[in-house]
C-alpha cells in the first residue's frame, strides 16, 4: 500500500460568465422551452456547487483550505526542490504542482531535466546534488548543499497546514484503543519498548516498538503484543534466513539501515494513526504498511490470512534489492533481468495493463493501479513464495490462479526459469526457506 502525500489545490480553469438574458423567439414554442430548461440547468449547476463545494472562489483556485507545500524563495532552488520533494521525499507530484503553483518559473526546465534523466537508480538526492555542482554555473547559479537547505533530515520544507515544517502540533492519535498484552507468540526473542521516535513526523501515534538488526518495528496500541513481535520475527527471519544470529547479506543490511527502512503497522486502514503517518511520514524506508487484520502469528505468510510475509519482503526488496543489484533487480522496463524474466511471464511487455493477457501467460496480475514497477514488485513476492513452498496447497493454488500460476517451487522451476535462475542465485542472498514466526539464531 502506497503512502500519498497531501491534496494540492484543485485549478478549474477560466470561467465564462453565465449569459445575462436569453432571448427566445417568441412565436417559437419549442425554443422558448428549450431556453428555459438550459436557464434552469446553469442555475442548478451554480446552486449544486455551491452546496456540494462550499469553497471560496477567488478567480483561479477553489481554496478549501487544503494544506499547500511549503517552497524555497529562490526560483532555481525551488525548480530543484519540486524533484526532490517528489522523487527523495515522497511529497507527491511535487513537479507538477510546482508549474501548476509556483509563481516564478523561470528555471523550469531545471525541474523538467532532472526529471528526464532520472533513472530511478541510487539516492534521488545525490543525483540531484550532483546535477547541481555540474550545472548551477550554466544557469548563473551557485551550488548549494541541498540536504541543508531543503532541511531534508527534518522530512523537507514541509506543508502550510499541519504538515512537516509546518508547525501543526502533536497528532491527534486514539489513545482508547485497547492496548492488548495478549502474547500468544512462538517467540521471547524479542522485547516490546515504548516508541524512541515519537516527535518524528508521522511517527506519534505508534506506542510499541522492536528493533531488529537496526531496523524498527513501529506499532499502535491496536495491535497485540504477539502480533508485533510476529513481524519482528519474519523481518528477522528474511534477514537472517539461516538463523545464524548474522544479517545473510551485509550490503542489504547496511542499504536498509541508511534508509531508516522500517515496518509499520495499524490498527486498521484511516485509523488516526495511520492518516498521521500517511501525512507526516517523509522518510525512504516504507514500501507496504501492515493492518492488524492482516497479521496472524498462527498461521505465517498463509495467503489470505497473514500478509506479513508480503509486507515486509515488499520493503526488504523495495527498499533494499531494487538499489545494491539494479542489474538484476531494476523495476524499470527492460533495466534489469527482473523486468526480462516478468514480461516473459507476462507474454509480452505491458508498460499499461492489456485487455487480457495472452494465453502463455503465468503471470496476470490485474490491478490497474499498479504501475509497471509494482507489477515488478509483485512478481518477485509470488516467485519467492513460491520457491519457499508457502503456497503449495490446493486451495491456495485454486485461489491465487487468476493472478499467479506456478504455486510450488517444482512449477516455479519449470514454468519460470529466468525467475527461478535469478532469486535462486546464490550472489543475491535471497532467503529461500520460509518464515515460521519463530526467531531462534544460534548462539555458540
Amino acid at each position: 500500500m502506497s503512502l500519498t502525500s497531501p491534496p494540492q489545490p484543485t485549478i478549474v480553469g477560466n470561467w465564462a460568465a453565465p449569459p445575462g438574458t436569453i432571448e427566445p423567439a417568441p412565436k417559437k414554442r419549442g425554443a422558448a422551452i428549450l431556453a428555459f430548461i438550459l436557464a434552469g440547468i446553469i442555475l442548478g449547476a451554480f446552486v449544486l456547487i455551491e452546496f456540494l463545494l462550499p469553497f471560496e472562489w477567488d478567480g483561479e483556485i477553489w481554496d478549501d483550505g487544503e494544506e499547500s507545500m511549503n517552497w524555497p524563495h529562490d526560483p532555481f532552488q525551488a525548480a530543484v526542490y519540486s524533484f526532490v520533494a517528489e522523487y527523495e521525499l515522497g511529497y507527491g507530484a511535487s513537479v507538477g504542482a510546482y508549474h501548476d503553483h509556483y509563481d516564478d518559473l523561470t528555471y523550469e526546465d531545471v525541474a523538467l531535466e532532472l526529471e528526464q534523466n532520472w533513472q530511478y537508480d541510487g539516492s534521488a538526492l545525490d543525483y540531484a546534488q550532483a546535477w547541481v555542482d555540474l550545472n548551477a554555473e550554466e544557469y548563473g547559479q551557485q551550488t548549494f548543499n541541498l540536504r541543508e537547505v531543503f532541511k531534508i533530515d527534518e522530512g523537507g520544507l514541509g506543508w502550510t497546514n499541519g504538515y512537516p515544517g509546518g508547525g501543526g502540533g502533536s497528532p491527534d492519535c486514539d489513545e482508547s484503543q485497547n492496548s492488548s498484552n495478549e502474547t500468544g507468540s512462538n517467540s521471547s526473542f524479542f522485547e516490546i519498548k515504548e516508541n524512541p521516535n515519537p516527535e518524528v513526523s508521522g511517527m506519534g501515534c505508534f506506542t510499541k516498538y522492536v528493533e531488529v538488526f537496526g531496523l524498527g518495528v513501529y506499532a499502535e496500541p491496536g495491535l497485540t503484543d504477539a502480533q508485533v513481535l510476529h513481524a519482528a520475527s519474519v523481518l528477522s527471519e528474511l534477514l537472517d534466513n539461516d538463523e545464524d544470529g548474522v544479517a545473510d547479506d551485509a550490503e542489504l543490511l547496511t542499504r536498509l539501515q541508511e534508509v531508516n527502512a522500517i515496518i509499520p503497522m495499524f490498527s486498521y486502514d484511516g485509523s488516526p494513526g495511520y492518516n498521521d503517518f500517511e501525512q507526516g511520514y517523509n522518510g525512504q524506508g516504507v514500501s507496504a504498511v501492515l493492518f492488524a487484520e492482516e497479521v496472524d502469528p498462527t498461521q505465517p505468510g498463509h495467503w489470505g490470512s497473514d500478509a506479513t510475509v508480503e509486507e515486509i519482503m515488499h520493503t526488504i526488496n523495495h527498499r533494499g534489492h531494487v538499489y545494491i543489484y539494479p542489474d538484476a533487480f531494476g523495476l524499470e522496463p527492460d533495466s534489469s533481468l527482473l523486468s526480462g524474466a516478468m514480461d516473459e511471464a507476462r507474454g509480452g511487455q505491458f508498460i499499461t495493463h492489456p485487455s487480457s493477457y495472452p494465453e502463455e501467460a503465468w503471470y496476470h496480475y490485474d490491478d490497474e493501479t499498479c504501475d509497471y514497477g509494482c507489477m515488478a514488485i509483485e512478481y518477485v513476492y509470488w516467485a519467492q513464495v513460491s520457491n519457499m513452498g508457502i503456497l503449495n496447497d490446493t486451495a491456495t493454488c485454486d485461489g491465487i490462479a487468476n493472478e499467479w500460476e506456478p504455486c510450488s517451487r517444482d512449477l516455479l522451476e519449470s514454468m519460470d526459469t529466468l525467475m527461478f535462475a535469478l532469486i535462486t542465485d546464490a550472489q543475491y542472498k535471497l532467503p529461500q526457506n520460509a518464515p515460521d514466526g519463530v526467531y531462534s539464531p544460534a548462539t555458540e
